[in-house]
């Protein structure tokens, strides 16, 4: 689905007008300025092509260079959130063009929550616990998010003390999402009892309250790991042009996951002085499970660092390896699981993304496994490598490889683990 757009318009013109017309309908200055930064690029981009003139031919061709979109993409829908964003800034300005307004509504800003007064002592108390068993930016919100609602459900019921908690006031509130999946169910009621049972151990509720929340089990369904050819990572890799910042950057990125099997939060927080050029080792502290983790820094790993670090990163002042290539360089954020990269290289490679499989960067790791596997690498090994806390969360990678469930038992001591 295209906008025909009647007269194409100077974008050093249209540009300034779309982005006061949205301070006008009062966008947030924080969803101007994504705008506006989609704006540089596509400016700095029609300026390299002495284009003056913005179209509809121009503004797809910029995105198929940029990221390797097509509009069937768009029409298929699921589009990544950088790929989308820019997507929807573009359609902005083609709608600009044709009737001179800008189209969306003003969503609703997040109210930060506030802790009832009655709870505010429970609450710091269960935020204190939560930062001293340091959980992830991911999990966190998981965890809080229920125990927020709740306490704002229990204030609307009138109750001014966990001393007064009834049966009622937790299978009811449970019941308000009855129609949600059995998962979230599942998220709520674990949430809850976490928050219960530590209150309890703080001495701010008396007996088990905990017991009073109905029984709700969930067993994760079984899935196989989505992994990876060999010759399909090589096309992934061969994809990037790694003669300009932004390819070099993603080159040593996904290098570092196809190659180490690092998770994508430890590469988002890499930093500089985890590089440890003297001994050829990276050194991390894993930011799912805590635990320090050494590994081999290859050659070709090692190279593609020192080319980006060297040629591609831009001057900033943030200690993270991989940084944003737009003003003002900072490091990605938590919420990046730069997923957007993968799929962009998968586009320009000619590599499908099959409807029934989730190819983020957790399927390169467990490519790396299924790897290891063949070349005849025990689980504990292979568990070492990846980062687990225990063998036993590298099993689920031997359905990817039958042929390796005969060669589990091997002794651990006996392998020379080589994945250069």
């Amino acid at each position: 689905m295209l906008i025909k757009v009647r007269q194409p318009a100077q974008i050093q013109t249209v540009v300034p007008e779309v982005l006061d017309a949205l301070k006008q309908h009062g966008y947030a200055s924080s969803t101007i300025r994504e705008y506006k930064a989609s704006y540089y690029h596509l400016i700095e981009y029609m300026a390299a092509r002495d284009l003056d003139h913005f179209t509809q031919e121009v503004g797809l061709a910029y995105m198929s260079q940029r990221f390797g979109f097509k509009p069937d993409d768009w029409i298929a829908g699921g589009l990544p959130g950088r790929v989308g964003a820019t997507w929807n800034h573009l359609l902005m300005l083609w709608h600009f063009q044709e009737t001179d307004s800008v189209v969306g509504r003003v969503r609703r800003r997040t109210v930060p929550f506030q802790c009832p007064p009655a709870f505010v002592t429970p609450y710091e108390a269960f935020r204190a616990f939560c930062a001293r068993k340091q959980y992830t930016p991911q999990g966190l919100p998981a965890l809080m998010n229920p125990v927020q609602r709740w306490l704002l459900f229990l204030e609307s019921q009138g109750v001014s003390d966990l001393h007064q908690l009834q049966p009622e006031h937790l299978t009811t509130f449970v019941a308000m999402y009855a129609g949600h999946s059995r998962a979230y169910l599942a998220t709520i009621v674990s949430s809850l009892r976490i928050f219960l049972k530590q209150s309890a151990e703080d001495g701010l509720v008396a007996g088990k309250p905990w017991t009073m929340l109905p029984p709700m089990r969930h067993r994760r369904q079984f899935f196989l790991p989505a992994s990876w050819t060999s010759a399909d990572v090589q096309k992934l890799l061969n994809a990037i042009d790694r003669g300009n910042p932004t390819g070099k950057r993603d080159y040593a990125l996904l290098l570092l996951v196809v190659r180490l099997g690092l998770r994508a939060s430890d590469v988002r927080h890499l930093t500089l002085n985890q590089l440890d050029w003297a001994h050829k080792q990276l050194r991390v502290v894993q930011s799912k499970t805590q635990q320090p983790l050494v590994l081999p820094l290859l050659d070709d790993v090692g190279w593609a660092l020192i080319d980006y670090l060297k040629h591609g990163r831009p001057p900033t002042t943030v200690d993270a390896v991989f940084v944003n290539h737009k003003a003002p360089y900072g490091a990605f954020r938590d919420t990046n699981g730069m997923q957007h990269i993968l799929w962009k290289y998968m586009r320009f490679a000619g590599l499908a993304i099959p409807p029934d499989e989730h190819r983020g960067l957790h399927s390169l790791r467990s490519t790396l496994a299924r790897t290891l596997l063949e070349q005849g690498t025990p689980l504990p090994v292979i568990s070492d490598v990846l980062g687990h806390e225990s063998a036993q969360s590298a099993r689920s990678y031997l359905h990817i490889n039958v042929e390796a469930l005969r060669r589990c038992p091997l002794d651990p001591e006996e392998v020379f683990l080589d994945v250069h």
